[in-house]
């Protein structure tokens, strides 16, 4: 789409022939990229030509018969505010023509008419005209852009609604704005939040043997086909690779998801009551608008259908959905979306390919359900993962300190516990036992005993911690002796200090300052200039070199500042101590 300027149409109105006949004679419309297309001798006529013909510029008179220019010109921009109106006046009526520039009006010119003034005024209106134009050619585009990722931006803004309350207005606007059917005589939701992955585990076995239909075609050609395959309305997972490059996990899965959420689409053909998006951890999400009927049937028809027709595509696939309660108020999408992802972690517990009903975990007769405390939590996981276990261990006394009706509620908030540990070894790249003691784990959800539980899971908490910390430990230390090394390297260059020793291993100068402290029990300073004073001392004892030269040598070029640390830490002078050297 390009922005093309098509000549500017001009209307002009005088009651006098001769005026409107200088006007169009005057100069060379056509030279100006415009074209006068009409004349109106009178306010009268030139609304209708106005009407009729919609010019970009008008030029008319003050003076004419039943309405003069200036009220002509007032109705003009109250209908047509784009066109640009130019006002023609005598000298005498030049005070009563200001009266247009309040108006809106874009110039005016007096009589008699010079070629060089019209000229002026009409270069002026045609940039403005090509500037605003401009803009809403900008404009266009941006719409036509925006229309174009609006599946995009509809699924990132119902990310949003089920990620944090939406005040009620802003909600129904956007809603609106998204063609999402919801009106305040119909408020309510339920959540479904559904998991497509391997069944078999990435890291016990490759790609092409947990999906074998997927890496047929490997060894097959060697052509790489860009576009999935379409086979009755699905893409393909089947990809052409070449033999040297095969499939990778990665792309194994986001090809599971398209596919997954393809089927969900069709399952839920036109249902403009049913949202379907993908979540920020890839995971679908289907939201139910209006009352809730069969909505956890249908739910586990589509978990079945979906687990069948992966399977037939060569797939070993988990499909696991957690569903939440049903809502009453579209303000609390992000109360329910909570419970269904609380429901589909529960899946660590009681396995997977299931559908998980967030009613099914909490205490029924009426007690009130355990609410998890996401701020609690996340600074739990900060303390774990910096191996903060003393603190992390207080944090949790705290957070089991609030009332649990039963062993199962208690087991809820040990749930998001472990998953928070879970976690904060992931993020540190623990792996293993010291990651997930399954053992350890099953004891929590097994045992029946209030005291003995809150025992086991600060055990685990602490466990965890001390595994995170011992490895941060290893990790400073080998970090020291590198940064010792590299100093006893590069001592004699003067430039080597704190800022440039932090920037050349990829680390802040107050954390590695904090590291030197802690390791060595000087600072960086101290330690850097015990170094250079050593070293000092050698060359003192086996070379005759000057003063100066070893202050060169060891990275203290001034000679005066050089004797004075020297003498300092020694107790004594250079010559001094050279003449008792042994």
């Amino acid at each position: 789409m390009e922005l093309t300027v098509e000549p500017l149409k001009v209307l002009i109105v005088d009651d006098e022939y001769l005026i409107r006949n200088l006007l169009r004679m005057r100069i060379d419309w056509k030279q100006q990229g415009m074209t006068i297309i009409g004349e109106a001798s009178d306010a009268e006529e030139a609304l209708n030509q106005v009407e009729l013909l919609r010019p970009d510029i008008v030029f008319t008179d003050i003076y004419m018969p039943k309405m003069d220019g200036i009220e002509l010109s007032g109705i003009l921009m109250e209908r047509y505010p784009n066109i640009k109106i130019v006002v023609v006046t005598g000298h005498d009526e030049f005070e009563y023509a200001r009266q247009s520039v309040k108006l809106g009006i874009s110039d005016f010119i007096l009589k008699p008419i010079r070629a060089s003034e019209l000229l002026q005024v009409t270069a002026k209106l045609r940039a403005a005209i090509e500037q605003e134009m401009g803009r809403e050619y900008e404009l266009m585009k941006l719409r036509e852009e925006m229309k174009q990722s609006l599946p995009y931006l509809r699924e990132r803004f119902v990310n949003q609604w089920l990620s944090d309350v939406m005040p009620e207005d802003e909600l129904q606007e956007k809603a609106r704005f998204f063609g999402i059917p919801i009106s305040s005589g119909e408020s309510g939701l339920r959540i479904a939040v559904m998991e497509v992955e391997l069944a078999v585990p990435q890291a016990k076995i490759a790609a092409s043997e947990a999906c074998p239909h997927l890496s047929e075609p490997y060894h097959q050609t060697h052509q790489v086909q860009r576009e999935p395959q379409q086979q009755h309305g699905q893409p393909q997972l089947s990809q052409p690779q070449t033999e040297a490059h095969p499939q990778p996990a990665e792309e194994i899965h986001i090809l599971l998801r398209m596919v997954g959420m393809k089927q969900v689409q069709a399952f839920y053909p036109q249902d403009s009551h049913t949202i379907i998006v993908m979540d920020s951890h890839n995971r679908i999400v289907v939201l139910s608008l209006g009352a809730d009927t069969e909505f956890a049937n249908q739910v586990q028809q589509l978990q079945e259908e979906l687990q069948h027709t992966l399977k037939l595509e060569g797939c070993e696939v988990d499909v696991t959905v957690g569903i939440g309660q049903w809502k009453s108020g579209w303000g609390k999408a992000c109360v329910g979306y909570r419970e269904a992802c609380r429901a589909l972690d529960y899946q660590a517990f009681v396995g997977k390919n299931q559908v998980i009903c967030f009613e099914d975990l909490v205490i029924e007769g009426g007690r009130r359900p355990y609410h998890s405390d996401a701020q609690l939590l996340q600074q739990l996981q900060f303390y774990v993962s910096v191996g903060a276990g003393e603190e992390a261990v207080l944090l949790l006394e705290r957070m089991l300190s609030v009332q649990f009706s039963d062993v199962s509620q208690f087991r809820m908030a040990a749930m998001d516990v472990v998953t928070e540990c879970q976690r904060a070894a992931i993020e540190q790249q623990i792996e293993g036992e010291h990651a997930l003691n399954k053992e350890a784990v099953a004891a929590i959800f097994t045992a029946d005993h209030l005291p003995e539980l809150k025992s086991m899971l600060e055990q685990h908490v602490r466990t965890v911690s001390d595994v995170i910390q011992a490895k941060r430990q290893t990790k400073e230390g080998n970090l020291i002796d590198r940064v010792i090394a590299y100093l006893e390297e590069n001592m004699g260059n003067a430039e080597v200090g704190l800022s440039s020793t932090a920037a050349a291993f990829y680390v802040s100068s107050g954390h590695l300052g904090r590291l030197m402290k802690k390791e060595t029990g000087q600072t960086f300073v101290e330690y850097l200039t015990q170094l250079r004073i050593k070293k000092a001392e050698m060359l003192l004892k086996q070379t005759d070199m000057k003063g100066y030269e070893i202050g060169e040598q060891v990275g203290i070029p001034d000679p005066h500042y050089f004797s004075v640390l020297f003498k300092k830490h020694i107790g004594r002078s250079m010559n001094e101590y050279r003449n008792v050297k042994t």
